[in-house]
């Protein structure tokens, strides 16, 4: 292949090797080979020439971004072409290295030590493959799938080694146009040409993505057959089992995977969903830290994975079953907390974040974890001030930590508030925040129900003047939202009418009255309430149920 007119880019962080990597690529007919010692090099380079070919090691120097680091940020900012060449070279054999590197999809995997003929030979399969598919593949890169199908469609004098490739290609249209059928019609009827372990992968996604999990289950269980450590086969099984409410063999399918392959971010996203599910904490905790290692480095970082590992530490507090597990899972937390300031990730966040008002969340949750609910109450309130005056629009940073401690607390009206806010400012949250949010909302959905049941019927029957039938309603509202002002202060009134008709001080009233004022008079509350609150210091004066 005559490579004259290409652009190649060399990427090796030790000198002697990328000296070497350039004469060999040199060689080929290329007439100007570019080098870099780094990632960061190698994305400078992208952004200021044209790269056609790139030939880059994956290990490119300890906290670096890696090869398949570096290929994930060129292609996701468009520095690449879509008919530009990747091959990824390594020295290290291990499985999950060399899995994580594959599920990445360079154009091809090297392992070293190799010659320059087994180099030229894959450069060569791997350029003429993508100047074949060109037309498709550019298609495909703008979002033109039907122009896509109509260039897939327009190919001549097909190779024989290339029809894998072409059913790849139609079969990834299908899917980005949601035509799953067309999809599992075309994989069936050319599964006789296609190699066995591919096609039943692509055929399990398929049914995966139509809801046929049986079918799932059996296509992944024959690629599992040939190859017992495909991660993407063990993938589909944890989603299909998980769909099945078959919780633990979900989750052992999903730790397989991992071992298996644990360098993908979408995988470590998959298990903190079934983790989270399924309350296995364990995994949540393992897989939200390993989100956020993952990311560090990559085009993906978000704050958010950070504040979800911590977050994960407390979920698995507040489920502990005892005080000494308890304990451990919050000192953890609030030590991760105590790091960041160590992180350089973190140092390194370019979206709205506030580690102060993060902190606050954090410490109110223990707060509320441990029982102290009316000091976590006024911090929920003291942090949700600071980011009203700190940001114009909620930043999806903080969004997540103030909706678990809202759930904490029972404050079912501040979570329909916040949630309502965050779709109104159209605020961008990532996948794993967003999956957090609808756990979050389909964990509180049920007492949420019957919290805003029971404080419409109180409220209803305390207007029918009924109130020995709204006192006990109001206070099943309360169990449910301990902390909760409004309800607090309808009970309070209720009470107070009762006290009224009785025309005597009944001591179980008075004494249930006093128990619902401290709780009022130690909690923060908002500006109406607190003014509801302070009209009915008079009366609660005149009873002794306050004092001065």
């Amino acid at each position: 292949m005559p490579y004259k007119d290409v652009n190649i880019l060399v990427v090796e962080d030790q000198r002697p090797f990328l000296t070497m990597l350039k004469g060999l690529v040199t060689t080929l007919g290329s007439k100007d080979v570019m080098m870099a010692t780094n990632a960061e090099q190698a994305i400078k380079f992208c952004r200021n020439h044209q790269v056609d070919i790139i030939v880059s090691d994956l290990h490119l120097g300890s906290n670096k971004k890696n090869g398949f680091e570096l290929y994930q940020e060129l292609q996701h900012r468009a520095l690449i072409g879509p008919t530009a060449v990747f091959l990824l070279i390594s020295a290290d054999a291990a499985r999950p290295i060399v899995l994580g590197s594959l599920e990445h999809k360079p154009d091809d995997y090297l392992l070293k030590p190799f010659s320059q003929a087994q180099l030229k030979n894959r450069l060569n399969k791997a350029w003429q493959k993508k100047q074949y598919f060109a037309d498709v593949l550019n298609s495909l890169a703008d979002k033109h799938y039907s122009q896509a199908e109509t260039a897939l469609q327009q190919l001549e004098e097909m190779p024989g080694s290339y029809i894998r490739n072409a059913v790849a290609l139609q079969t990834e249209i299908y899917w980005q146009l949601n035509k799953h059928q067309d999809a599992l019609t075309l994989l069936t009827n050319q599964a006789d040409l296609l190699p066995t372990q591919w096609a039943q992968l692509a055929l399990g996604k398929t049914h995966l993505s139509m809801k046929q999990y049986s079918e799932a289950i059996k296509c992944a269980n024959q690629v599992l057959n040939l190859n017992q450590f495909d991660p993407e086969a063990l993938d589909i099984l944890a989603q299909a089992k998980s769909a099945q409410n078959q919780s633990e063999e979900a989750i052992v399918y999903i730790k397989q995977a991992i071992k298996n392959s644990p360098l993908s971010l979408q995988r470590q996203h998959l298990a903190c969903q079934i983790a989270r599910e399924n309350n296995n904490f364990e995994l949540l905790i393992e897989s939200t830290k390993a989100t956020w290692d993952l990311s560090k480095n990559t085009i993906f970082k978000r704050v958010n994975y950070w504040c979800n590992h911590i977050s994960s530490l407390l979920d698995a507090a507040e489920a502990a079953e005892s005080k000494t597990q308890r304990h451990r899972f919050q000192q953890e937390a609030l030590l991760q907390l105590q790091r960041a300031v160590y992180d350089d990730a973190l140092q390194r966040v370019d979206e709205p974040f506030n580690l102060e008002i993060f902190d606050q969340l954090i410490h109110a949750r223990v707060d509320a974890i441990d029982g102290k609910l009316i000091d976590a109450k006024r911090t929920l309130i003291e942090s949700q001030e600071a980011i009203d005056k700190q940001f114009e629009e909620y930043p999806g940073s903080l969004a997540t930590s103030s909706l678990q401690l809202m759930v904490d607390l029972g404050e079912f009206e501040e979570i329909s508030t916040l949630t309502a806010l965050l779709k109104k400012q159209g605020v961008e949250l990532d996948d794993s925040s967003l999956r957090i949010i609808q756990h979050i909302s389909s964990q509180c959905k049920e007492s949420e129900q019957k919290y805003s049941h029971l404080n419409r019927k109180g409220i209803q029957l305390y207007q029918q003047e009924k109130y020995a039938d709204a006192k006990p309603v109001f206070n099943a509202a309360l169990v449910l939202s301990p902390v909760n002002a409004g309800i607090a202060l309808n009970l309070l009134q209720c009470i107070l009418k009762l006290l009224v008709e009785s025309k005597k001080n009944e001591t179980g009233l008075v004494k249930e009255a006093r128990q619902v004022y401290k709780i009022l008079n130690h909690a923060p509350m908002r500006k109406q309430h607190q003014e509801k609150f302070d009209g009915l210091r008079e009366e609660l004066l005149r009873l002794g149920i306050a004092t001065l």
